[in-house]
């Protein structure tokens, strides 16, 4: 393949790619014009890109709206079922589950936001927190705030910038200097807990995994509705057994 045919196969890789990651909870489904916009593609791209995706299986299309298939979750899993990381903290999130009947997950950065690549469901009628592939804004997610520690000044601004526009709610912390001054705080007691910051009723808390050089990699977190744990208890009793899995985990590494 010559080199102008190799980039303009992956230009179309780029652009299928961007297509697939512009859904999101916000946008469940999305029309072509919708996703250009959201793309910055053409409309007349989108839709090629859009109805490959749908040959391919990955989308669903009803006549208006794209949706996205059960076949993506394979571009999560060929991340999960293939890395060390979220296979090693596997059993740590099933004791974490188990201690407290919570949900528990393991985050990365992936730019602006929280990635999450690992989950043990607390069995509760009621779900918390994000399922693996889910997203939340960094700045706002106490996974966030802690995977933010080791971030120089520089960056640590424009991801703070990037992200403060995620949804949230009336509790959240605003502003650049408010969210730059948490982090760093976060940083020094090793430690994050959210309020009701993301979602009214729920509370999550968060600790750093680092490496053996001592680098912040990933985050564990614990996440539960307001009304089955107080702040003081995330912090009481659900950071110790954070840290100590943490560490565990770091060791692994």
């Amino acid at each position: 393949m010559v080199d102008s045919e190799l980039e303009e196969s992956m230009g179309g890789l780029a652009k299928g790619l961007a297509i697939v990651e512009s859904f999101d909870r916000d946008h469940p489904r999305l029309t072509v014009t919708e996703a250009a916009n959201l793309t910055g593609l053409t409309p007349p791209a989108a839709r090629r890109c859009m109805r490959t995706l749908e040959s391919l299986g990955y989308l669903s299309y009803d006549g208006k709206f794209f949706r996205p298939t059960p076949r993506v979750a394979r571009l999560v899993t060929a991340y999960t079922d293939t890395d060390s990381l979220p296979r090693l903290a596997a059993p740590l999130l099933v004791e974490l589950r188990d201690e407290f009947g919570e949900s528990t997950s393991l985050s990365v950065l992936d730019g602006n936001e929280v990635l999450f690549i690992g989950r043990a469901e607390g069995q509760h009628l009621v779900k918390t927190g994000q399922r693996v592939g889910g997203r939340l804004p960094a700045a706002h997610s106490a996974a966030g705030r802690v995977l933010m520690g080791d971030l120089a000044h520089d960056v640590l601004t424009e991801v703070i910038e990037a992200s403060a526009g995620g949804t949230t709610t009336e509790k959240a912390l605003r502003g650049a200097d408010a969210l730059a001054a948490e982090v760093r705080d976060v940083a020094v007691r090793g430690y994050s807990v959210t309020d009701e910051e993301v979602e009214i009723g729920l509370r999550a808390v968060a600790v750093p995994v680092r490496d053996p050089g001592g680098l912040i990699v990933a985050s564990l977190s614990i996440s539960a509705l307001s009304a089955r744990a107080s702040v003081e208890r995330l912090v009481d009793a659900f950071v110790p057994a954070l840290a100590l899995r943490a560490s565990k985990l770091g060791r692994m590494l």
